[in-house]
């Protein structure tokens, strides 16, 4: 029997070596339907464990585009508001994925390993706030721990008068799967996470609490790092441990359950209700109704809204263009120009009578404070578009041709120039109905260019010669255009279904995650808010869509603190935090475990027990003369902290600056809000955020600046003492900062930032 289990492991060794090299292990509900076989005696569903390793096909994963997440006041009591900023931080690394199906084949753009280690937390026994939370989170999304189920028992038995250990038979089985193809164009099984090469060992003890028998896995190359995909639960880090980001098993994990085609049977989110959509195809009519333009039908002016949408608020602008939906409007200052063209004519002093007079064009400028707005539209749908802007100057002259008889009649003269603004969008766009029920266009049945005429200066006069009179004038003006459209569509009627409206759906490529926080620090009082969004269904071999709304009245993520440390089995134990997980198996088929979905909502309670110690036993501090000395078994089991890379102290938890800067967030209001920061693109003048304060006891003068612990911002980009966030960004991507506040008598307070350069 040795010998059989010999060769087992023998051949476990050379399947290993023939396996690519990126991998991950989809989770799911522990020993459901076809996977009955997961039991606690060979390691499933132990003490902490929400999850078991699914097969191919039979994963579990996230279907709503976009969840919420908020600190509740036992967690903001605890960790204030340098908890939020860390918890923040574990978001904006999943919220800087695109769509999971747009990066290479080979992942080449992550690391093989996202860690760090901050030398001074290490000594300290610190756990990083930030890098726990990212590490659960891959396991809210779907992932179970690679280096754990790449090799794992599926049965143990015992024969007949068999004995264990010797006469112990197993089954062993891989639940890591590699999501780059193989040449042959299927996912497979893989020994590998990051690179690293694994193998196994059965441990067998016959007897006693569960596992009796588990395949632990080790590295081939001793030398090799381990448990380094953030989905591994935070297993390699250990005290002064980091995470920097996402590996290349992580991003490939999310790319299998995420990707478009990966189509599953699966029900929409809890509480989505679909929208019906019911076209009349036997009546036609024009779109669209547009009672502003002359022709009565027809888009709007792209130019326009946009212009008049940054110098005009909400209320404003639904005014000045009906029927436009304002979903979010912030507001910063900047010094603006007015520009004030005049025009004249006058003669010189001395000049002979009768002397032709002469043109005088001057310029002035007016500055003053302009409140510049940032709306985002619910209803507005682009039709054409361009980036730039082209007008016709035009410049009209009357007077007599030079070299005239005194007193010859005038002439006009009227020129013309192309003139091109560039970063000043032009285009046309025509607005939903207030249900957003989308439009069946049949064909364009007209297109009228339409003229606007902006006179920027003239002036007239006459000049009385002997016998009659000749006319000076001078006048320039500019003629922008947009092209109307008018549509022929079949009228769409949309209602809402509270129907299961399950079906064969395809990924959804991406997920973000929004701060929606509480209403105070002690309410309880969640601000309900709409969704909307679609997912792609198979139904008769084609794609098509399917749009939902769903009304979020709780966080999809609930983040919380407790007490945690308890004892079990007469032992001391401090778990880190405790999490829920929800899964929905209505759609599995008889026999097998899935696939499913993972339904909200999730509550994560933080352990807020302290800075705990565990000590030994007194057997094992007496020395030879009977002293007790404790400190030889004190184990530091938790204490939470925030660090990085820098040489920046780390930030313990609980934080008293932190709660003060908390109780100031309270009663301090800033503008922009952080959710209200407007995006930038690389390459492009930023359109800038002027930071305002207002309330509680905060003196001015104020002075703004980033927190000594704050993140970067991107190249090209400067925030001013005075609260100006300005420049040109020379890099893209989605950025942390923490922007501070002081007033005049030293008291400061911070907000988390995050902005978005594409």
């Amino acid at each position: 029997m040795r010998q059989l289990i010999k060769q087992f492991l023998w051949a476990a060794l050379l399947a290993a070596g023939l396996q690519t090299v990126w991998a991950f292990a989809p989770a799911g509900p522990i020993g459901n339907g076809g996977d009955a076989w997961q039991v606690p005696v060979i390691g499933y569903g132990l003490a902490g464990d929400l999850v078991a390793p699914k097969n191919i096909g039979e994963e579990y994963r996230r279907n709503t585009p976009v969840l919420y997440y908020t600190c509740d006041a036992n967690f903001l009591e605890y960790f204030g508001s340098n908890g939020v900023a860390a918890v923040d931080g574990s978001f904006s690394i999943l919220n800087a994925l695109t769509n999971v199906s747009s990066y290479s084949s080979t992942l080449s753009e992550f690391p093989l390993s996202a860690q760090g280690i901050n030398y001074t937390a290490s000594a300290l026994g610190l756990t990083d706030l930030k890098s726990t939370t990212l590490s659960l989170m891959m396991e809210q999304m779907g992932l179970a721990e690679p280096d754990r189920y790449t090799w794992t028992l599926h049965e143990r038995s015992l024969p007949a008068n068999g004995t264990c250990p010797l006469d112990e038979l197993y089954l062993v089985v891989q639940r890591n799967l590699d999501p780059v193809p193989s040449p042959t164009g299927q996912i497979q099984y893989s020994s590998y996470v990051n690179g690293t090469l694994y193998s196994y060992s059965i441990y067998e003890f016959c007897t006693g609490a569960n596992p009796l028998a588990e395949a632990v896995e080790f590295p081939v190359d001793p030398y090799a790092q381990t448990y380094t995909a953030i989905a591994s639960l935070g297993g390699g880090l250990g005290a002064g441990g980091f995470y920097q980001g996402l590996t290349r098993d992580d991003v490939g994990g999310l790319r299998y359950l995420l990707r478009t085609n990966n189509i599953n049977l699966e029900s929409p989110a809890n509480g989505a209700l679909m929208t019906l959509i019911t076209t009349n195809t036997s009546f036609q009519q024009l779109y669209p109704t547009n009672a502003n333009l002359p022709l009565g039908y027809g888009t709007y002016d792209l130019g326009q809204l946009v212009s008049s949408s940054r110098t005009n608020d909400p209320a404003t602008l639904q005014t000045l263009f009906p029927g436009v939906i304002v979903a979010s409007s912030s507001n910063y200052f900047i010094l603006a120009t007015n520009t004030v063209v005049s025009s004249y004519y006058t003669n010189y002093n001395g000049e002979p009578l009768g002397t032709a007079p002469h043109l005088k064009t001057y310029t002035n400028y007016t500055y003053y404070p302009q409140s510049i707005y940032v709306t985002t539209f619910a209803n507005v749908v682009t039709n054409h578009y361009s980036s730039n802007t082209v007008i016709n100057l035009y410049t009209a002259t009357v007077a007599p041709v030079n070299g005239a008889p005194l007193g010859s009649p005038s002439k006009t003269n009227v020129t013309s120039k192309t003139v091109t603004y560039t970063n000043v969008p032009s285009g046309d766009y025509y607005v939903l109905p207030p249900d957003q029920c989308p439009v069946n266009f049949v064909r364009t049945l007209q297109t009228n260019i339409l003229a606007t005429t902006n006179v920027i200066t003239g002036v007239s006069t006459n000049v009385t010669a002997t016998t009659n009179t000749t006319a000076y004038a001078y006048s320039q003006y500019s003629v922008s255009y947009f092209t109307n459209y008018i549509y022929v569509v079949y009228p769409v009627e949309c209602t809402l279904t509270a129907s299961n409206a399950a079906g064969l759906y395809q990924g959804i490529e991406n997920v973000k995650f929004v701060r929606a926080n509480y209403d105070s620090l002690i309410g309880q009082f969640f601000q309900p808010i709409t969704n909307t969004y679609t997912m792609g269904y198979v139904a008769n071999s084609k794609v098509a869509s399917r749009k939902f709304t769903r009304v979020v009245t709780a966080p999809d993520f609930l983040l919380t603190a407790q007490d945690l440390a308890t004892v079990n089995n007469n032992y001391p134990v401090v778990p880190s935090l405790s999490r829920s997980i929800s899964f929905n198996q209505g759609n599995v088929l008889t026999g097998l475990a899935g696939p499913g979905t993972i339904e909200t909502p999730t509550i994560i309670t933080y352990n807020k027990v302290g800075s705990v110690f565990e000590n030994g036993s007194l057997a094992f501090n007496f020395l030879s003369t009977n002293e007790f000395l404790s400190e030889f078994t004190q184990v530091s089991r938790l204490t939470w902290a925030s660090f990085d890379s820098s040489t920046n102290e780390p930030v313990l938890y609980p934080n008293g600056t932190s709660i003060g800067n908390l109780e100031n967030q309270i009663l301090v209001s800033v503008s922009p809000s952080p959710a209200d920061l407007p995006s930038g693109v690389q390459g492009e003048v930023y359109p800038g955020a002027f930071f305002t304060a207002s309330g509680g006891s905060f003196a001015p003068p104020f002075a703004w600046s980033l927190a000594a612990r704050s993140g970067s911002l991107p190249d090209g980009l400067f925030l001013s003492s005075g609260g100006i966030l300005s420049g040109t960004p020379t890099q893209s991507g989605t950025f942390d900062f923490i922007v501070e506040l002081t007033d005049s008598l030293s008291q400061t307070v911070q907000w988390n930032y995050t902005l978005i350069i594409q």
